[in-house]
């Protein structure tokens, strides 16, 4: 059984992983950004190879895994020593999203297609014949394979292909390639993911792994380098986060004395300090509860975690059932970071479950909903067409925005209310509202039913129009 190059689309410690380093590696080169390479070992010697072309702009750092399951590990114990990530397919890409940080600058190779003909014509000269019978798996809305196989010419008999979203479930994935297998349906298996792959050789089944040509390698390379430097000077932009302690007026009315209210000052101020020492910024007490921290970007967006824990403590400190917030504003001066702080602010009131909303210097609104990770959608559109449908639903541009994110970051390819409630913190029924409306304006549509658990009506299941294909 012959395999191609396993794998650009699939983590041993970084440094237990015998990959051999780039020249520029090998050398010692001080490059001015360090990017770190996530994928397959072999996937992640052929990066680094085309990457010795920019070795005057970058050093690549190896992250080579066995398993995607150790793609966590590898972001959390090495995010200090690279400045931003480069993976090499869109598997370990959505694995990764879930320990993804707000800061982190990420990219991954992209597929046009030629990977997979490669796949096709490996198999075609270890086998000495075209095998017209495969099985695919990759992940939704990647690559169109359907439209891929039609363009080989290639007289297929039978091919079966299995879609997955990044929930998926490996076992299952192996099970549909190996009943296949067994069925005497196919001769052979292209996989996008390592672990499937690694099961199906124990199986003995010809099973090849998806790959990238050395152009479009490049292509991902260059746009990791650009995202990197535009982060570089992101991080200059000034940063300001206001907290504000809300309901301040029935804090006042149950200070006993007005040595009481001095001290619950001096504690809040003691607790925000350590905050404002970590962003090497300094703090302002606009009075009422309110208080402003100037620092850079780079700053408040590695500290976000600090900035939750600091807001649990002035919640504990003021001992009451008052809303503690935080609005962060960017901006290339301090009148735009000041302007999209108290718009961020001005959000935290509005969302009530969300306590840290960020406006960045280009408008769009980042929520924090948890470890750092951030909701990011615009609250402005310039398609006249989707405002004019939106108005006719009766959804602010915002929500809408919002929404289309959330799917995207669970990578939906379709959703109940229950699960889009559950992502808004709001109840099922305004979420059924809302979607009702989108579709009877032609940007939702019902895409099927979940088949119920127990007794009762299975649950609807929509997709938007716009991420329909």
């Amino acid at each position: 059984m012959g395999t191609i190059d396993p794998g650009i689309i699939g983590g041993s410690e970084w440094d237990k992983v015998p990959v051999p380093l780039s020249r520029n590696v090998k050398q010692g080169v001080m490059s001015m950004h360090r990017i770190g390479v996530v994928g397959p070992e072999r996937s992640v010697e052929r990066i680094l190879r085309v990457a010795e072309e920019f070795e005057r702009e970058i050093e690549c750092i190896p992250f080579a895994y066995d398993d995607e399951v150790e793609i966590q590990s590898i972001l959390e114990n090495n995010r200090a020593k690279v400045k931003g990530w480069l993976f090499s397919g869109p598997v370990p890409y959505i694995i990764a999203g879930d320990y993804l940080e707000a800061a982190d600058t990420v990219a991954y190779c992209q597929t046009m297609g030629g990977g997979f003909y490669q796949c096709c014509l490996q198999m075609a000269f270890d086998h000495k014949v075209v095998l017209q019978r495969i099985s695919v798996d990759i992940i939704e809305a990647e690559v169109d394979i359907e439209k891929l196989l039609q363009a080989t010419g290639i007289p297929w008999s039978d091919f079966y292909i299995k879609y997955y979203t990044r929930r998926y479930n490996p076992e299952e994935i192996i099970r549909f390639h190996l009943e296949l297998w067994r069925a005497g349906k196919i001769d052979g298996v292209i996989t996008a993911l390592r672990s499937v792959m690694n099961a199906l050789q124990k199986e003995g089944i010809p099973v090849y792994h998806f790959t990238l040509t050395e152009r479009e390698i490049y292509q991902s390379l260059k746009i990791i380098i650009e995202k990197v430097k535009s982060s570089y000077f992101k991080n200059t932009q000034v940063g300001l986060v206001i907290i504000e302690v809300g309901s301040y007026g029935e804090i006042i009315e149950k200070a006993r004395t007005p040595y009481d209210l001095q001290l619950l000052e001096l504690r809040l101020k003691e607790i925000l300090l350590p905050l404002c020492k970590s962003l090497d910024g300094y703090l302002l007490d606009k009075g009422r509860g309110v208080y402003e921290i100037f620092s850079s970007r780079g700053a408040v967006e590695r500290e976000i975690a600090m900035l939750q824990a600091t807001i649990e403590r002035l919640i504990l400190a003021v001992n009451i059932d008052v809303p503690v917030t935080a609005g962060i504003g960017f901006g290339q001066t301090v009148f735009a970071a000041e302007i999209n702080a108290h718009r961020a602010l001005r959000n935290t009131r509005e969302q009530k479950e969300n306590r840290i909303i960020i406006v960045q210097d280009d408008g769009k609104i980042v929520e924090v909903v948890g470890r750092g990770k951030g909701l990011s959608y615009d609250f402005y559109s310039n398609d006249t067409a989707l405002l004019k449908k939106l108005n006719q639903a009766g959804v602010g541009i915002k929500t809408y925005r919002k929404i289309e994110n959330i799917i995207h970051r669970m990578g939906w390819g379709a959703f109940s209310a229950a699960q889009l409630a559950a992502q808004l913190s709001v109840t099922e029924r305004n979420v059924r509202r809302i979607i009702t409306s989108l579709c009877e304006a032609g940007l939702a549509e019902q895409a099927g039913e979940e088949s119920a658990a127990s007794r009762g009506r299975p649950s609807k299941l929509y997709q938007l129009a716009a991420s329909k294909h």
